[in-house]
């Protein structure tokens, strides 16, 4: 790289870490008053009169976490429209406690006021958009979990706002057909298009490289609802898959796993973990041979800052070149705003950023939402697909090439973007940030 590109991507991560660094428009903060749940609903920002995020719930989770989290979103909208600010949910509760339902009810009736004015959210980690957020919000008379966008940001109401969240649920919730999804299983569009925006992604820095999707072994960290979904397209793209892996389970084939394969796999699925098939090996023995596995391409599509610096050392150890980020902000950080880790990743890797890789679901809300009919499963994934591959081709653009820089250059595009002003964008009224608690 040149003095020159070093300079401006010098100046590219400084403009990122005061991004992250800066104050959050509103931050909610609540405490429920039946368990030790805490949550925190962050909105970075309410440009064009609404934000989104999903939803997420593990313990642990802290507001810094939850305001990272919704400035990445920022950026993605930034990618995959619609032109809103980012918002997220996050709740410090164990997923595996039987009051994990109860809690989430009170959480979506704490935020009812901004969930039917201004705030869009959807499922996230160990949250289910199907089968936990769309009932938690028609429980508390939310019809979609969307309808503060579509009220926010596109102005609707009355019975236009009551047709367009019915579409939400028709084009966004319906079954995909077999050869989108999977035969013998209603997987829904809503649950598939993440998985294929971070196969496109993979596609498209291929091609890029003038690489062979038959060429390139796969490890696969994730087999949820983004990792599974991706592990089918990349199969059925080519891709060599020779190592899967989630929380508890592996799967490693040196020759890659066959398409009929990863369909078992999924179809033998229970929530989103690897099922226990005689191909699966539990974890530890599992991880550590799928960290040494040979492999050219790393699809990162578990839990946000599992990238630190002895996995990318393993990475690079095992051939790995290239990384797609399915995961929001995969990357390790020591406090938000740190970049140190994804610079050294970026300088040693060529990286499609979560911000282009898993833009699927933001990019499908807002195709159905500015739509008055509900939208073909098929136009759905090629509007994705045809997102993934202009964003990827521009930030190829400006790294000057498909193997060094492209982190910083999507990172300097989305930034871009988000300070430019958009036409359908409305100004906030300059108030200032505010931290307020919710019951």
């Amino acid at each position: 790289m040149t003095q020159a590109g070093r300079s401006r991507d010098g100046t590219i991560w400084e403009r990122y870490e005061a991004f992250f660094r800066a104050p959050p428009e509103i931050v909610l903060e609540w405490n429920d008053p039946r368990s030790p749940a805490r949550g925190w609903l962050v909105i970075n920002s309410l440009k064009g009169g609404a934000a989104g995020g999903g939803t997420r719930m593990r313990v642990g989770v802290t507001r810094d976490e939850v305001t990272f989290l919704a400035k990445a979103m920022e950026l993605k909208f930034a990618f995959a429209g619609p032109p809103i600010g980012g918002a997220k949910s996050g709740i410090d509760f164990d997923p595996a406690d039987p009051r994990k339902p109860d809690v989430l009810r009170r959480w979506f009736a704490s935020i009812r006021a901004e969930l039917l004015s201004r705030y869009g959210t959807a499922g996230d980690l160990n949250v289910s958009e199907i089968d936990e957020v769309i009932p938690c919000c028609r429980e508390i008379g939310v019809g979609h979990p969307q309808l503060g966008v579509l009220r926010g940001h596109l102005g609707l109401d009355g019975e236009a706002l009551g047709r367009r969240s019915e579409l939400m649920h028709i084009g966004l919730d319906q079954p995909a057909p077999d050869e989108l999804g999977l035969a013998g299983k209603q997987a829904r569009v809503f649950a598939l298009v993440t998985g294929h925006s971070v196969a496109s992604a993979a596609l498209r820095l291929l091609h890029h490289q003038g690489r062979a999707p038959e060429a390139t072994r796969v490890l696969l960290q994730g087999f949820g609802a983004v990792g599974g979904a991706a592990a089918l397209y990349m199969a059925r793209a080519g891709f060599r898959i020779v190592g899967v892996i989630d929380a508890t389970r592996g799967v490693l084939k040196p020759e890659g796993l066959t398409v009929a394969e990863v369909e078992r796999l999924l179809l033998s699925r229970s929530g989103n973990a690897l099922p226990p098939l005689p191909e699966t090996t539990e974890a530890p023995t599992a991880h550590e041979a799928f960290w040494r596995a040979p492999a050219e391409l790393f699809v990162a599509a578990a839990a946000s800052g599992t990238l630190d610096r002895p996995v990318l050392a393993a990475l690079s150890a095992a051939g790995v070149r290239s990384i797609v980020a399915g995961a929001n902000h995969p990357f390790w950080a020591a406090e938000p705003g740190d970049t140190s880790v994804e610079r050294e990743a970026d300088d040693r890797f060529a990286i499609v950023a979560d911000v282009i890789a898993s833009c699927g679901t933001a990019h499908a809300f807002a195709c159905q939402a500015r739509s008055d009919m509900p939208l073909r499963a098929e136009s759905v994934f090629a509007s994705i697909r045809d997102t993934v591959d202009g964003a990827v081709d521009e930030t190829v653009r400006r790294a000057g090439g498909a193997d060094r820089g492209l982190l910083a250059g999507a990172l300097e595009l989305a930034l871009e973007r988000c300070a430019a002003p958009r036409p359908d964008f409305e100004a906030t009224d300059g108030s200032p940030s505010t931290t307020r608690q919710v019951q």
